[in-house]
């Protein structure tokens, strides 16, 4: 099966890569690396000159811009080629938050996300997946995932989703069985050194051999970094 780099060498070699043209699910608290995880993939994507989407529902794509320069990677130069694109659904969540109920809340769904996805795209990252399900029903968030995992397999793109934990504490065991691969970052202590860690571990991963203990990380000036 034809693979599509992380960007994260680490994770590549445990994977060999995301499969091209599957969904996978990066979920975790608060500071664990989530959009970092995106962010990676989008640089990597850019770099072997093929076009990726930033569906930016949570962040500034200012934001995104600067977090990504730390790290050495230049996107406003991918987006200027057109091999960038980022898309931001923050903007009218804040022009409609005067609604108690708009289109992204209870009865709203997913589908914003894929007006911004037009053209030939082979990556497509969503972040952060878990603002627009807030008030979803269990019901209604596994009808609008498989819609959302369908129209985007069925283009061809492999796909990012990032979700924070309190949407998995609700929709977890839903969103897992919905997506073709699923990732969970984590921060935890470690007895032995007496410190916080990184670590992540693969619940799933459609058509690939993989791991099921811990992998250890750090960020780094250069992003993420497993730890031996």
């Amino acid at each position: 099966m034809e693979r599509v780099s992380t960007g994260i060498s680490g994770l590549d070699k445990l994977i060999g890569g995301y499969p091209k043209g599957s969904c996978v699910l990066i979920s975790g608290t608060a500071g664990t690396g989530k959009t970092i995880f995106a962010l990676h993939l989008a640089q990597a994507t850019c770099a072997a000159g093929k076009k990726a989407v930033y569906v930016a529902i949570e962040e500034k794509r200012s934001n995104l811009i600067t977090q990504a320069s730390m790290f050495g990677w230049d996107l406003d130069a991918y987006e200027k080629k057109g091999l960038l694109k980022f898309v931001s659904v923050l903007e009218s969540r804040m022009a409609d938050a005067k609604y108690q109920f708009d289109s992204y809340g209870s009865e709203g769904g997913f589908s914003t996300i894929m007006e911004g996805i037009d053209g030939d795209v082979d990556v497509v990252i969503v972040d952060n997946l878990g603002i627009l399900a807030l008030e979803m029903s269990m019901s209604h968030f596994r009808q609008q995932l498989d819609y959302l995992v369908y129209a985007l397999s069925y283009r061809g793109c492999t796909t990012l989703l990032i979700c924070d934990e309190t949407t998995m504490v609700k929709f977890g065991e839903v969103a897992t069985y919905a997506v073709d691969g699923a990732i969970r970052l984590m921060k935890r202590d470690n007895a032995y050194t007496d410190s916080r860690e990184r670590a992540m571990e693969i619940l799933k991963m459609r058509h690939t051999k993989h791991s099921i203990d811990y992998k250890l990380f750090e960020i780094t000036d250069k992003g993420i970094s497993f730890v031996d």
